[in-house]
């Protein structure tokens, strides 16, 4: 009988190691396992609870049909976001799905993570002619971490799934789930995650989401 309890807990006990094992493999989309992470920000856009809505121009926001409608009329790229309470020096991930509808096609549209107030933060943002671009502002400077890189993964007419991953000492980016891009992390001072948007272009964004990995 104590043979046949002690095969069982060995049995469970390589399941459980099996299971763990999973979290080990952040350089993919999946493999990080749903059951690792701890919802800290969801927005589905199903109503205005984070006050997205913005009336006035030459920057509005609407949300219609559980989507966000963020319209630039600036002759230069324009940000929106929400501060989240959350250790950015421990491991997440950030998420948002994001198509193009008009505008300047040859500039980029994504997410933005890490800002305090203004200037400080990391870009990870398309083009609708199907490239991606990783960038890092620092007051107004901006530096380019990843230059433009043209990439049939980028759909230019269709929603662009954009993650970014923390997990240990790296940044993993993936666009529509495929690994694009790994580099070293960087702590920044702010919580504000959200979005950038183009010069005189309209985006529809499905939703944003943060999650902490346990």
């Amino acid at each position: 009988m104590r043979t046949r309890y002690f095969l069982m807990f060995f049995c469970v006990c390589m399941i459980s190691l099996s299971v763990n094992s999973q979290t080990l493999m952040p350089d993919s989309y999946d493999g990080i396992p749903q059951s690792s992470k701890q919802r800290l920000f969801m927005d589905n856009f199903d109503n205005n609870n984070y006050a997205w809505i913005k009336s006035t121009s030459p920057s509005t926001h609407q949300i219609v049909d559980g989507y966000f409608l963020f319209t630039n009329d600036f002759a230069f790229p324009n940000t929106d976001g929400k501060q989240v309470n959350f250790d950015a020096t421990g491991n997440f991930e950030l998420e948002t799905r994001i198509k193009f509808v008009s505008g300047n096609v040859e500039k980029y549209s994504g997410l933005f993570w890490g800002e305090l107030i203004f200037g400080d933060k990391y870009f990870f943002a398309f083009s609708s002619l199907g490239y991606y671009k990783i960038e890092r502002e620092t007051g107004l400077e901006v530096t380019e971490i990843l230059a433009p890189t043209k990439s049939e993964i980028v759909n230019q007419t269709a929603e662009n799934t954009v993650t970014v991953r923390k997990y240990g000492d790296k940044y993993y980016f993936f666009i529509n789930k495929n690994l694009v891009h790994t580099m070293d992390y960087e702590e920044l001072p702010g919580k504000y995650i959200g979005f950038t948007v183009a010069d005189n272009s309209l985006v529809q964004i499905n939703f944003l989401r943060l999650w902490k990995i346990n």
